[in-house]
């Protein structure tokens, strides 16, 4: 039963082989030997089949003292090896507690949340406040040791034809913005589905732990949830509504926080458009034009 548990989903698995190639391929054919390897080492029952993400795999576990836990293993990239580092640094406080990890093999073995409900399931104004407070508590000064977020981010390719004037335009600003403001330990990747319950209050999952200024985190709660902004001529108005509120919930400065928005909107339509995802560069550009100051 155990090894019928431990099958890498057929789409999983070739959607890393698409995106890593032969790497990605022997990463996945070693995936169930790594596991069962972990399983014996820290005494765990498997109780069901993975869960997929974008880049690992879950398995729901019980440890040896019956306590449910998550097993997570995940695709070693910039963006995720330093995952087990962030969630050492914030221990349980505002992000999911992490019990072990092997780093080597990219496994963290994390406590059980109720992955049934996370922030995209509050009415928007609840959502937002409990943003807020994970966030004030996520974004501690104790950030040494992981990337920064704007160098990080100059890693990627350079932008295209359509958005390059853009980009280029806006990028002197975010850089003085960025450099001149206080850092903190920042998420990476904090939205609303990345936030699940646990018991009476909220914890944050899956970062990408960067560093910068706090304003840089909040981003991603303007991309998700985009359905619920108002149609057609109110859509504008309306991300600057939830930007606005955002501000105002963290007590983030609101020139970083529209400056920050609008050159990773542009960024994101670029993405969108090297990767021919019209949906989410119809996105990007919305958020782009709605902060322009």
């Amino acid at each position: 039963m155990t090894s019928e548990l431990l099958v890498v989903p057929a789409r999983f698995a070739a959607r890393t082989v698409e995106r890593e190639g032969a790497a990605g391929q022997a990463w996945v054919d070693q995936l169930p030997e790594l596991v069962g390897r972990l399983l014996r080492e820290w005494d765990l029952t498997l109780l069901g089949p993975p869960v997929s993400g974008t880049v690992g795999l879950v398995w729901e576990v019980r440890d040896q003292d019956g306590a449910a836990r998550m097993l997570k293993v995940g695709w070693r990239d910039a963006e995720t090896r330093d995952e087990a580092e962030a969630l050492r640094r914030w221990a349980g406080r505002g992000a999911v507690r992490l019990v072990a990890a092997s780093d080597g093999a990219g496994a963290l073995l994390l406590e059980r949340l109720d992955a049934g409900t996370s922030l995209t399931s509050a009415p928007m104004a609840t959502a937002i406040e409990a943003a807020a407070r994970l966030l004030s508590t996520l974004h501690v000064p104790e950030w040494s040791g992981f990337d920064d977020a704007l160098e990080r981010e100059s890693h990627a390719p350079e932008p295209g034809e359509t958005y390059r004037e853009r980009i280029q335009e806006v990028r002197p600003d975010v850089e003085r913005a960025f450099r001149s403001a206080p850092h903190v330990l920042l998420h990476g990747d904090f939205h609303y589905e990345n936030v699940l319950r646990s018991g009476p209050s909220w914890k944050a999952i899956d970062p990408k732990p960067v560093h910068g200024p706090g304003e840089w985190d909040l981003v991603p709660l303007l991309r998700n949830r985009f359905d619920e902004f108002p149609p057609g001529a109110g859509l504008l108005p309306g991300i600057r509504a939830r930007l606005d509120s955002l501000v105002a919930a963290t007590g983030a400065d609101p020139e970083l926080a529209y400056l920050f928005a609008r050159y990773r909107a542009l960024r994101d339509a670029d993405y969108a458009r090297r990767i021919h995802d019209p949906g989410f560069e119809a996105v990007a550009n919305a958020i782009a034009d709605a902060t322009v100051r």
